[in-house]
């Protein structure tokens, strides 16, 4: 039979965790536990061990808290944790645990805003990195950001049965809107900062790498979850977006408004290859149904 708590352990939990939650100090260089903010509650219930006094057996479980979610961010956000250096990402990421604490029991939901408060962290002005001259553009940053979490939404989307029209679909096709697969991403990059991430998932370490000249022109992508990992599809620009389009409008008016966007020859040839495109992102599994109109 279960029996209700003691009416202590709430607030030890709530006091244990504000200690576990105290920020790591920065201004010497490395990442030290600031046991003099723990408060005199929560220290007065750490008893001392045979060789270490009781605020310093809290630090251990202090460090450790910001070490596991530290690693945790490195490994969801490989790209923009490389571009920035490890020591300039955990400073984000600080901020962004202190404003996003874990509330869930599963530890892979922690980065799930991430994205989006970084850019919002990042000005106009060229970030400088930690110990050299380099100065990283924010566009890269927020581009990379995005690039780490595209790869992250696709990698662990829910399974999903691709659609597959029918001929009952035939009449009703052209008014309806087609649902993106959550297994899909498409976006723009202005970097080659794909074929970058690629690479430092095995080779990067702590330090920052510089980041790549910029592309002569913007190159669009889609990431497709595959039973045997995720696949990089290289798009044409009018075939990224169509697809863009298609995700909130009815196929009919999708393909007008990318045909008003074409001109001359461009144009003519526009309806083949937009019936192309369909038939191949169906063939790559990007939908998962068709709506009504």
């Amino acid at each position: 039979m279960s029996r209700d708590a003691p009416d202590w352990l709430e607030p030890f939990q709530t006091r244990f965790g504000a200690m576990l939650r105290t920020p790591l100090a920065r201004g010497s260089g490395t990442l030290r536990a600031s046991k003099e903010k723990y408060g005199a509650v929560i220290k007065g219930e750490a008893l001392p061990g045979p060789r270490t006094p009781g605020d310093e057996r809290l630090a251990v479980y202090n460090r450790q808290y910001w070490f596991r979610l530290f690693g945790l961010l490195q490994s969801a956000f490989p790209l923009t944790a490389s571009l920035l250096g490890y020591w300039l990402f955990n400073e984000y990421a600080t901020r962004y645990l202190l404003a996003h604490p874990p509330r869930s029991w599963n530890i892979d939901r922690v980065p799930d805003a991430f994205d989006g408060f970084f850019s919002e962290q990042l000005g106009r002005d060229p970030i400088r990195i930690a110990g050299s001259a380099r100065r990283v553009p924010p566009a890269a940053l927020r581009e990379a950001a995005r690039i780490d979490a595209a790869w992250r939404r696709v990698f662990f989307a829910e399974a999903v049965t691709p659609y597959r029209p029918s001929a009952e679909d035939a009449p009703r096709l052209l008014d309806s809107r087609l649902v993106p697969s959550p297994a899909v991403a498409i976006f723009e990059e202005h970097w080659p900062l794909l074929e970058l991430r690629r690479r430092i998932v095995t080779e990067s370490g702590e330090a920052a790498i510089p980041l790549p000249a910029k592309l002569p022109r913007s190159q669009w992508w889609a990431l497709v979850r595959k039973p045997g990992g995720i696949g990089q599809l290289p798009l044409e620009t009018r075939e990224a977006e169509l697809f863009v389009l298609l995700r909130g409008r009815a196929i009919r008016d999708a393909l007008a408004r990318l045909e008003s966007s074409c001109m001359g020859a461009e144009a003519s040839e526009l309806p083949a290859k937009a019936q192309a495109w369909l038939a191949h992102s169906v063939e790559l599994d990007f939908w998962i149904g068709l709506d009504a109109p």
